[in-house]
């Protein structure tokens, strides 16, 4: 029997991102039992940085663009979007767009992160740093986009403030 013959695509990234998310989140939590808190989330942001420095770049070969840098907007639009209908699975509940030129906005639906759920699941949400959006601020540097992103993210929004909500502002000419 073929597997993968019987699932479609959709099924598939669901199962991996699913898998991936999971390994992440007991990963993170051995990490914190073995380390203690400060050392393991070091090191968890560490590891997210260096995986999506990766991540962004294979990500580029399999949309099939093949400049070293993103010279336009428009340009970062695809990859962006390319980029998340490849990672993000159907329980990950954030929107994100493109509200004017140069800016993505990004926010949690109905103020429910799987990761801050999961992290308060564990009981190590006071300690958490998200990941998330370490993984997109690492896609941008990996792509040589300078950005500003608001609000700072210290920790997590969701604990801090209830909701994650924010922009990154980019400063494209074209």
């Amino acid at each position: 029997m073929d597997a993968l013959s019987m699932i479609s695509k959709k099924d598939l990234r669901e199962l991996l991102v699913k898998c991936w998310i999971t390994h992440d989140a007991m990963w993170l939590l051995q990490s914190i039992q073995a380390c203690g808190a400060e050392k393991a989330s070091a090191m968890n942001t560490a590891a997210i940085e260096a995986m999506a420095l990766i991540e962004i770049q294979r990500i580029k070969k399999t949309l099939g663009v093949t400049n070293s840098t993103v010279e336009t907007f428009d340009d970062l639009i695809i990859l962006i979007e390319g980029a998340f209908s490849l990672i993000k699975g159907d329980f990950m509940k954030f929107t994100f767009s493109f509200p004017k030129k140069n800016v993505f906005q990004w926010e949690w639906a109905d103020n429910s992160c799987f990761a801050y759920e999961g992290v308060k699941k564990l009981g190590i949400a006071d300690q958490y740093q998200c990941g998330i959006m370490v993984r997109v601020e690492a896609w941008l540097k990996g792509l040589g986009v300078e950005y500003l992103i608001e609000p700072e993210i210290d920790g997590c929004l969701m604990r801090s403030n209830e909701t994650c909500f924010g922009h990154i502002q980019f400063n494209f000419a074209t």
